[in-house]
């Protein structure tokens, strides 16, 4: 069969670009299936395309549309301009699919949702956030009844473009429950893979140290990771003033948390930025903190579990809840920031029982969410 994938990039360090290309690394390696990729933004100058190792048998088609050139255009230019593009890429996209003869497009949801359906092949779309994750993101950046109004429009007019496809790959089960009461028939659940699997993890010294990786984004709720980390070093509980937090990947949002560490007056934080080598940051840390306002199925939580760190998350939606249910970690109500305290104060200062639960979690990942049992799921759908 001949597939083709499409993604806005893949020359960031991000979720979906490390899924696709360990998902398409291994069906080519695996298959008889020929596989190729097509993003719409430009890659910036300096950048490689691909930002995880590609196997060369997968074909990368930039088309180049950018549509992130017009965010920052006034709202009519915005739109005029965003309309121009999309007819563009649809037209480019038709032309892909029948000159290459493709027999399925799988959507990661990006632009080209919207006229999916329309397209001359077998059409399947996955989805790493949550259903209204186009509602949450406008709410973690605008206040008001208007943006919540718009974000809910944004969840509608995602939910119509999915209805008529042949499959909905999401996350989990409560994914699949939110897109099911949405009236979407369509839902499967597929989780993905941890991209640990077949990694050698270093032993190395445990260091005093809390660990979290993720993009420098609003998302990602590293300025309330900050403000806890303010209480945690006044509290010093046991030492914790002794330990460091490490913060580990890059984003839109460094200055903003940079200048948070300078106004807090805090210590012991580190910004590294991005890592090739993220199995050395699990290996060498003590705790793992996820501080999510948001998620599909957290990659990194999923990382820390697998290489047996000790984890804990606010309860966001989606993911959270079922990787840490049954004492696999610990669960803080989602915003709750003297809770996170509490919690990583809690972690730190019992050892024993934190390394309990880092056991039974790390058995729980390396049988649920290997390749040997994900990726079988996938080429039972693709057939």
């Amino acid at each position: 069969m001949n597939i083709l994938y499409c993604i806005p990039h893949l020359y960031n360090a991000g979720g979906m670009e490390r899924v696709l290309t360990q998902k398409v690394n291994w069906l080519v390696a695996h298959t008889d299936h020929q596989v190729s990729i097509v993003t719409t933004e430009r890659t910036p100058e300096g950048k490689p395309t691909c930002c995880f190792a590609l196997d060369e048998r997968v074909r990368v088609t930039e088309l180049n549309m950018d549509f992130d050139a017009d965010y920052t255009k006034p709202l009519w230019s915005k739109w005029v301009g965003h309309m121009r593009r999309m007819r563009a890429y649809e037209r480019a996209l038709r032309t892909y699919i029948m000159e290459n003869k493709i027999d399925l497009c799988i959507s990661l949801c990006g632009k080209e949702i919207a006229f999916l359906r329309q397209m001359p092949c077998r059409t399947i779309a996955e989805v790493h956030f949550a259903m209204n994750q186009r509602q949450q993101l406008l709410m973690a950046n605008h206040k008001g009844a208007i943006w919540a109004l718009m974000g809910r429009i944004r969840t509608r007019q995602l939910v119509r473009a999915v209805k008529p496809l042949e499959r909905l790959v999401v996350l989990t089960r409560q994914d699949q429950e939110d897109w099911n009461r949405a009236g979407c028939t369509n839902v499967i659940v597929i989780p993905n893979s941890c991209s640990m699997d077949g990694k050698k993890v270093p032993m190395k010294p445990k260091q005093k140290e809390v660990l979290a990786v993720g993009r420098l984004h609003e998302q990602k709720g590293f300025d309330m990771l900050l403000q806890a980390w303010k209480d945690i070093q006044s509290d010093d509980v046991q030492g914790t003033k002794e330990w460091t937090l490490r913060i580990v990947g890059e984003g839109d949002k460094r200055a903003e948390l940079e200048a948070q560490i300078q106004e807090m007056g805090l210590r012991n934080v580190q910004l590294p930025g991005c890592t090739d080598k993220v199995e050395d940051e699990y290996a060498s840390a003590s705790l793992f903190v996820m501080s999510s306002r948001y998620e599909g199925l957290p990659l990194a939580l999923i990382e820390a579990m697998w290489c047996g760190l000790p984890c804990v998350a606010f309860d966001c939606p989606q993911g959270p809840a079922e990787l840490l249910a049954e004492n696999r970690g610990w669960l803080v109500p989602n915003g709750d920031i003297p809770a996170l305290v509490a919690q990583i104060e809690y972690a730190i200062t019992h050892p024993d029982e934190a390394a309990q639960r880092a056991q039974k979690a790390q058995t729980f990942v390396q049988t649920t969410y290997s390749e040997e049992q994900i990726m079988p799921q996938w080429l039972q759908l693709i057939q």
